[in-house]
């Protein structure tokens, strides 16, 4: 194998750690994801990390600019709907979103929304973060939904379901309750369908 560049191994090393970042988050919280249990998890000196990041702030951002990607990359294939003879299944693109929420790493965004609520750090740092994403997911609601519902009602319509399934994957570890959420949705879409009137039949393979 021929020797990585300093550049490719500069990347991995990056990618170590904020791969390590995401998972200390996640399984121990933000507050317990410490460099020195970062660190361990990625194999790399506390001297190692700053030589990447200036700050804990710093690798934490990265981490949740990551899971952001991670989270939109999941729904590409809706950005452009591929068969727009066939009907919008709503239903599907409801349950594809609320699994997605519900993915362990993005308890990531859960951890640092509410650091950042009494840190003003962090909620700077955050801020474009978060705007850039939730962008995005209105973006992808609009190229979904459109022509069947204007694009600001798509875009409303892609906040609020965001917002509730973040409820929902929060308040579920203490009390869940499946058969309602489940109701929720099906509700949701039948609402939907008789607004505009249109089926929620298939509407393309995830």
């Amino acid at each position: 194998m021929p020797r990585r560049t300093q550049a490719q191994r500069r990347a991995a090393t990056i990618a170590k750690l904020v791969e390590a970042t995401i998972e200390a988050i996640a399984e121990v919280g933000y507050h317990n994801a410490s460099l020195g249990e970062i660190s361990r998890r990625a194999g790399v000196s506390k001297g190692g990390i700053f030589r990447h990041f200036d700050s804990r702030t710093d690798l934490v951002v990265a981490a949740a600019e990551e899971v952001g990607r991670r989270h939109m990359q999941a729904f590409d294939n809706l950005r452009q709907r591929e068969n727009n003879d066939r009907p919008l299944d709503l239903t599907h693109i409801l349950h594809r979103g609320r699994n997605r929420i519900r993915e362990e790493t993005n308890a990531v965004w859960f951890e640092l929304l509410v650091a950042a609520r009494t840190e003003p750090e962090l909620r700077a740092r955050l801020a474009p973060v978060a705007r850039a994403l939730i962008d995005d997911v209105e973006s992808v609601a609009i190229a979904a939904l459109t022509p069947l519902v204007p694009a600001e009602v798509a875009r409303l319509l892609a906040t609020s379901m965001a917002h509730m399934f973040d409820g929902e994957a929060i308040f579920r570890v203490t009390y869940p309750r499946p058969e309602l959420e489940d109701a929720r949705i099906e509700y949701i879409a039948e609402v939907f369908r008789q607004l505009t009137g249109a089926s929620t039949g298939v509407e393309t393979s995830s």
